[in-house]
């Protein structure tokens, strides 16, 4: 089916058409007002090394920005592990923390930088619950140090780097749900104008085969009709046959080597009575020679009359 076709049924069937599309911009419309907007933020954590770790790598310097090795990478990437699993999201949201969130390693970061990111519904509380996740990963960071018997002067400590964020609007996933809502109708209206139309088409095809069928049937009824005979045998009349014809009686016909195969016969009108006649017999008035033809006389006069 061509793109022409296919307008042809559309058009045809603007009556499914129509209101389908006039659904679908309603419902996308009402998607939009309906569906609240989403909003999201982020908060940027980094781990600093313990105050021994920082005085032996600074020479007795205390200061943690001083001191960046590669094992508090792997630290932070563990950390956010944690923050992300089954248990830790469900204990956040006894917290009071119901926004989706996710934790991973900063880009083209070349620390320890770990990005929360958070979505959510209300902007006051999505701020609140990235400032009190950022608390939990301190923590969280903490008892798992203390948990390992690290003492206290070792452990790892965590600070917030970038606070939240004013929170932005996510138009992608309410577009979604717009685009799933209005699309959905006009593939639904697409598809039941095609339904339609071919419903349609097969009751033409059965209509049209009926209709030959009812004029094939009286043709074949008079060729040859059946009916049932007592003993379950089946009698088969037949059409009535033309009389027979007498035979026409034989003609004369001559033989091969007669002259009348060979004979023309040639009407002359009368002669006028002025003209000295020849023959030897005498003419009858108004009665014309008859010549014959043939290939042995060669024309010659055969004295015939008319009508002799």
């Amino acid at each position: 089916m061509d793109l022409g076709e296919i307008l042809r049924v559309l058009r045809n069937r603007w009556y499914i058409v129509v209101p389908m599309l006039v659904l679908a911009i309603g419902l996308g419309v009402g998607t939009y007002i309906v569906v609240p907007p989403t909003y999201s933020t982020f908060t940027m954590v980094s781990l600093l090394n313990a105050p021994e770790a920082t005085k032996a790598a600074t020479q007795g310097n205390e200061n943690p920005f001083l001191s960046f090795d590669a094992s508090l990478i792997a630290t932070a990437d563990f950390l956010g592990r944690r923050l992300q699993s089954t248990d830790t999201v469900l204990q956040l949201k006894n917290a009071g923390i119901t926004e989706e969130y996710e934790v991973a390693l900063a880009e083209n970061a070349q620390g320890p930088f770990l990005t929360i990111t958070l979505k959510g519904e209300d902007q006051d509380h999505l701020i609140a619950s990235a400032n009190e996740l950022a608390r939990y990963a301190g923590v969280a960071l903490d008892d798992i140090q203390r948990q390992n018997n690290v003492a206290e002067k070792n452990r790892i400590k965590l600070t917030q780097v970038i606070p939240p964020q004013k929170p932005e609007m996510e138009m992608k996933a309410k577009l979604k749900l717009v685009i799933v809502a209005a699309g959905g109708t006009l593939a639904f209206a697409f598809i039941l104008t095609f339904v339609v139309e071919s419903l349609s088409r097969a009751r033409r095809r059965r209509a049209a085969l009926a209709q030959a069928e009812e004029i094939e049937a009286p043709s074949v009824s008079a060729a040859a009709t059946a009916t049932p005979d007592i003993e379950g045998t089946v009698v088969l009349q037949l059409p009535p046959t033309a009389p027979a014809q007498r035979p026409l009686p034989p003609t004369s016909i001559p033989g091969p080597g007669s002259d009348a195969e060979k004979t023309q016969r040639i009407q002359m009108p009368p002669r006028p009575a002025a003209t000295v006649q020849k023959e030897t017999q005498p003419r009858r008035p108004g009665l014309s020679t008859t010549y014959q033809s043939n290939g042995d006389r060669g024309g010659q006069n055969a004295n015939r009359v008319n009508g002799s």
